[in-house]
């Protein structure tokens, strides 16, 4: 597969040959470490051939899209020996491959302040990001970009809302964020007592150094915003002010109330990413009673986002791919469970090779599942097709 060329000095350089790369990478049969091994020697030994790199990391990326890692390392080798459109061409694949991932989110959009002329494009790729990421326990960091890139434009307004929103769903600095809130209203009371006719440009100097997010575009918060910032409306600025006010506590108080609740589940997480290891059974416990609690709650959107969030590290773990597609069918959300187990068995499941299967409805609540494999099928859809009474498949 090597060929070994001798530099001077002690150094050797180990360059693999291109024929052999291709014909390994066409036959697919590469482990996880033997995927990473082979990207180290090809990025060794063809530092600056981006063809070469691309090559390499479609292929391993394809077998592991959740790899954010190597996501990572990707999009910075395209940094490095390609253009803007193709980071963006990388990125897009990865938020594709890997929706739910924060951190792609938060390099994406760090990238995009960087590299977007229109800060519109920015806003957007923002918005985007948090539609999907937005209640993510973890998702302060895409949060804390947001705001640094609105303030470093001093866009008020974009402000006024990110700060409201981060108290709207429970975060790990959901607590910071309510004191950045604060902190906020204090600097506008003071504002509208001393000088009711100043420019809110005048505040750059008073806002605190502070993080937030953004998300629900409510009409009534826009609307009170809009006259927040219309100093044509005078003394009446106060008294918005204080519906403003009451707003954000109103959110903190139900975040706070979800965030006491769920802080049991958020600490016992210990893996929130990707790995071929095996998660520990605590861990895989710990993931199922989160979710048990989720499904109570009510909140079906954040609960399609738990989930999604869950089958990141318990991604080779059928059980929860099938819990995912029971529960979206229960909800009425056949088409997200049809997409759930699209994913499931062409991508993070193939090692069992489920070659097909189909989703039928009989009355009202009777479904069968046919799974027809060759190779190895896990017991659980078994078991599974076994509850909904009725199974049909050769082996």
């Amino acid at each position: 597969m090597r060929e070994q060329i001798s530099n001077t000095g002690d150094s050797t350089v180990v360059v693999i040959n291109k024929a052999k790369l291709n014909e390994i990478i066409a036959n697919g049969s590469l482990e996880f470490d033997e995927w990473t091994s082979l990207i180290s020697e090809v990025e060794k030994s063809y530092p600056d051939s981006i063809e070469d790199i691309r090559l390499v990391y479609d292929s391993f990326l394809s077998e592991f899209p959740l790899c954010y890692g190597y996501w990572r390392k990707y999009v910075n080798h395209n940094i490095r020996l390609s253009t803007i459109d193709k980071v963006v061409q990388v990125f897009e694949r990865a938020v594709l491959s890997a929706t739910y991932s924060v951190d792609l989110w938060v390099d994406y959009c760090d990238f995009g302040t960087l590299s977007f002329e229109d800060p519109s494009d920015v806003r957007r790729l923002f918005k985007r990001a948090l539609s999907f990421v937005g209640k993510d326990y973890l998702c302060h960091a895409l949060w804390d970009k947001y705001i640094e890139f609105e303030f470093s434009l001093k866009h008020w307004s974009s402000l006024a809302h990110i700060y409201i929103q981060t108290l709207r769903f429970p975060t790990k600095k959901l607590h910071h964020y309510y004191d950045s809130f604060k902190k906020l209203v204090e600097v506008w009371e003071t504002e509208m007592e001393s000088c009711s006719n100043c420019s809110l440009t005048e505040l750059v100097e008073l806002m605190p150094d502070t993080e937030a997010s953004i998300h629900y575009n409510h009409d009534d918060i826009i609307c009170i915003i809009k006259k927040l910032l219309d100093p044509s409306i005078g003394s009446a600025r106060s008294k918005v002010l204080q519906n403003y006010k009451a707003i954000g506590e109103l959110f903190f108080q139900e975040a706070s109330k979800l965030n006491e609740k769920i802080s049991y589940f958020e600490t016992r997480i210990k893996r929130p990413y990707f790995h071929v290891k095996p998660l520990n059974a605590s861990q895989l416990e710990n993931w199922n009673c989160y979710l048990n609690f989720a499904e109570l709650h009510g909140d079906f959107d954040w609960a399609v986002k738990l989930y999604e969030r869950c089958l990141i590290p318990c991604a080779n773990y059928p059980e929860f791919w099938m819990r995912y597609v029971e529960f979206m069918e229960s909800k009425g959300g056949r088409e997200i469970a049809n997409l759930a187990l699209d994913r499931a068995t062409q991508i993070f499941l193939k090692v069992y090779i489920f070659l097909t299967r189909s989703l039928s409805f009989h009355h009202e609540d009777t479904k069968i599942i046919n799974c027809i494999s060759y190779g190895v099928v896990h017991p659980f859809l078994f078991s599974f097709c076994k509850v909904n009474n009725d199974c049909s498949g050769n082996l």
